[in-house]
């Protein structure tokens, strides 16, 4: 087992990797092309498993292995990676519960993290839909991803964003 902060940097430097190659292929549109349902359910399994392991929502990882597969668009990929990381937060709560955690032992603020968090989803959906064409999405994702990493390797936003 590798110690969390090794661990932490090896998954910021990969995301950075695929914002950079985000980056890099920055085109309107792709050519979808069909995916093998049982790669794709163990490609699921494995990022739902990474992302409850590392405490990173399983949309991070999966949105670029949907763009780089070729598997879907832009929109759809978050779209998809939306309904990836409600299913996977459920998860993760629910395991807390089952193991025996006290829901009444979390953070007096959780709920104003919910209710942001949201709002900022419907706000995100609703710009992505509604709004920002497939390229314009393509530079949030590389930005995020390149956000994403940097602070895992780093730790530099690691705590400027609590509310007190």
């Amino acid at each position: 087992s590798l110690p969390t902060n090794v661990y932490k940097i090896i998954l910021g430097v990969v995301l950075m990797l695929a914002a950079l190659r985000l980056a890099w292929k920055l085109t309107q549109g792709i050519e979808v092309r069909q995916r093998n349902i049982l790669i794709a359910l163990a490609i699921g399994a494995v990022i739902g498993l990474l992302s409850g392991l590392v405490g990173v929502g399983g949309g991070i990882f999966l949105t670029p292995v949907l763009l780089f597969a070729n598997w879907a668009e832009t929109k759809t990929a978050a779209g998809v990676s939306a309904a990836f990381i409600l299913v996977n937060s459920i998860s993760g709560l629910l395991g807390f519960v089952i193991k025996g955690g006290d829901l009444s032992a979390l953070s007096s603020d959780v709920w104003i993290w919910v209710i942001t968090a949201a709002l900022g989803g419907l706000l995100g959906s609703t710009m992505g839909a509604k709004k920002f064409d497939s390229l314009t999405m393509r530079r949030v994702l590389a930005a995020v991803l390149l956000f994403a990493g940097l602070d895992l390797c780093t730790g530099i936003f690691s705590g400027h964003f609590v509310i007190k």
